[in-house]
């Protein structure tokens, strides 16, 4: 997924595969410096993130590589939330399962969910044979205009549960608050 966005995003960044050899189909990472921007030229705002392997497995633990995103808006997510990645991948989607699939309007303001059904599951690329970038071949109910690649992240059980997003416990939040207020009273004492 970098790969292609990359391909049709024409950033200036140095991809991570040309910086370092080994790379697997799939790396977990930690963000290790996020810088708001703006995009050269476009004016549309992006996030500066450099990123570190963090999977002692990996040839490339410890390295790290630098990422320019932009939102994506008619592109899909290929930076995906680790809890997000899990779930998607321990469902294990199948040919003839139902999915649901959320299709954002062009303008980027709202969506609708779109029901389909997987009609294959392979890998997109002989290059990376194991990589999950858009390996689920999707027919949907009510579009008669072919077939859809997506990844395992964007699909969802129309009739099984919904993923919830990791959320920080009730003490944790209050004591990070807490924490926070602190921290803004003894800046501002020494202003």
């Amino acid at each position: 997924g970098h790969q292609e966005f990359l391909e049709l995003s024409r950033l200036q960044d140095t991809a991570p595969w040309r910086l370092h050899k080994n790379l697997r189909a799939v790396e977990f990472c930690s963000v290790r410096d996020l810088e708001y921007s703006s995009l050269p030229g476009s004016g549309e705002s992006c996030c500066k993130l450099s990123l570190e392997f963090n999977d002692p497995s990996s040839n490339l633990f410890g390295k790290t590589f630098r990422l320019t995103l932009p939102e994506l808006t008619d592109f899909p997510d290929f930076l995906v939330e680790r809890s997000r990645f899990d779930a998607a991948m321990s469902r294990n989607w199948t040919h003839r399962d139902k999915c649901q699939v959320w299709w954002r309007c062009e303008g980027g303001e709202g969506g609708s969910w779109w029901e389909g059904r997987i009609l294959a599951v392979k890998p997109k690329s002989a290059e990376f044979p194991d990589s999950p970038w858009e390996r689920c071949i999707i027919q949907y109910k009510s579009d008669s205009s072919g077939q859809h690649l997506h990844s395992p992240w964007e699909l969802h059980d129309p009739n099984g549960p919904q993923w919830e997003h990791p959320q920080i416990d009730d003490r944790t939040k209050r004591k990070l608050i807490s924490s926070f207020h602190e921290i803004e009273c003894i800046s501002n004492k020494s202003q």
